[in-house]
């Protein structure tokens, strides 16, 4: 086991390739805006190219680790936790929390 994978998990080679195509699409734009013509269509396609390599990126940091720190639905978790807490304070002023519970 090398000391990347140690680090980053077992999606490190993903996290790798993705931060390499990102710093291929940024090297690309650097290139096309240093030049005296820009061609926006082609600036355009760095930009996407470097999203890319950000989303494989992003997917190798969340899927591709098993740590517990590392889940992708910590957002759902607060949304539905607070659904939960409006739902029981609607309970409580509008009288029905005790008549849902007793059902």
């Amino acid at each position: 086991m090398s000391g990347l994978e140690e680090k980053l998990g077992p999606g490190h080679q993903q996290i790798v390739i993705g931060l390499l195509i990102f710093a291929a699409g940024a090297l690309w734009g650097i290139m096309l805006a240093s030049g005296d013509e820009i061609n926006l269509k082609d600036l355009f396609i760095s930009a996407v190219v470097m999203l890319s390599g950000a989303m494989i990126t992003m997917l190798g940091i969340s899927f591709g680790t098993d740590n517990e720190d590392d889940r992708t639905n910590d957002l759902q978790d607060a949304i539905m936790e607070l659904t939960g807490m409006l739902n029981t304070l609607q309970a409580k002023v509008t009288g029905k929390g005790n008549s849902s519970e007793e059902e």
